[in-house]
């Protein structure tokens, strides 16, 4: 039976077990949102772009709208992503241990439509086995996923993709007391990075926001891999760095780009 595809709010937590690795799952951070934020009318008036400004834009950065797609490590960012561009509407789908399969498949079977830009927070849940062993059996189950989620996510409306690439920690980089995790399963994470370039490297309607760059430092996490608030800030920071530097590449020269 295929589990339910929900937003996340109303998702439970869960582990699962698939072939050779066990998926992760993790507690949901819940990152506070601290800060000046405007309301009413002051924030309404921010929000706004003149016809201009919208028509120099991207397409699909126009509506300002996303769809996210998560597991337990994006899942404690949103707060993040939310409070750090709030003239945007964000719809959040998924559950901690979510593989990229079932993302596709109970997409599918919603048939629901998601945004012009996606954010695809997933691949720690994926099968691979130690020491590049079979690598290209797994590899090639991998792309395959991974095109037929980007093809469905075409079909639901998007046009434009971000892909968090996976931190790959390492005992300098974790809390002391998750160094054990290291050799469970974050020994595959610089696996999915690979596919995940190669990937990039072949579609013009990707780009990937580089977390394995961003969050090689302390601090970040409060175990190997689930974010802490100072790693959910600087994941946001991140994604929307992408989005933004995406955006600027694609934008027609008459008008500058503001978020």
């Amino acid at each position: 039976m295929t589990p339910e595809f929900v937003p996340v709010s109303a998702a439970r937590s869960r582990c699962v077990v698939a072939g050779a690795v066990v998926v992760l799952c993790g507690a949901v951070f819940v990152t506070p949102i601290l800060g000046g934020v405007d309301s009413g009318a002051q924030a309404r008036k921010n929000c706004r772009l003149s016809r201009a400004e919208l028509a120099a834009l991207p397409s699909w950065l126009r509506p300002r709208r996303a769809t996210v797609l998560v597991d337990s490590v994006l899942l404690g960012g949103v707060p993040a992503l939310r409070a750090r561009r709030q003239c945007w509407r964000l719809r959040v789908y998924g559950r901690p241990a979510l593989m990229i399969r079932f993302a596709a498949s109970e997409l599918r079977q919603r048939s629901a439509r998601v945004a012009r830009l996606v954010v695809v927070g997933l691949g720690y849940n994926s099968l691979w086995e130690r020491g590049r062993r079979r690598y290209g059996v797994w590899s090639r189950r991998f792309d395959r996923e991974a095109r037929n989620l980007l093809r469905t996510l075409r079909r639901l409306g998007a046009r434009q993709v971000v892909w968090v690439t996976l931190r790959e920690p390492t005992p300098r980089t974790v809390p002391p007391q998750a160094r054990g995790e290291l050799g469970r399963y974050s020994w595959y994470f610089p696996y999915v990075n690979e596919r995940l370039r190669r990937l990039d490297r072949r579609r013009d309607d990707l780009v990937l926001a580089d977390w394995a760059k961003a969050s090689n430092r302390r601090g970040v996490t409060y175990d190997s891999i689930h974010l802490n608030p100072q790693g959910a800030a600087l994941m946001a920071k991140t994604i929307w760095g992408t989005v933004s530097r995406e955006a600027r590449r694609q934008t027609k020269p008459a008008a500058p780009v503001r978020s």
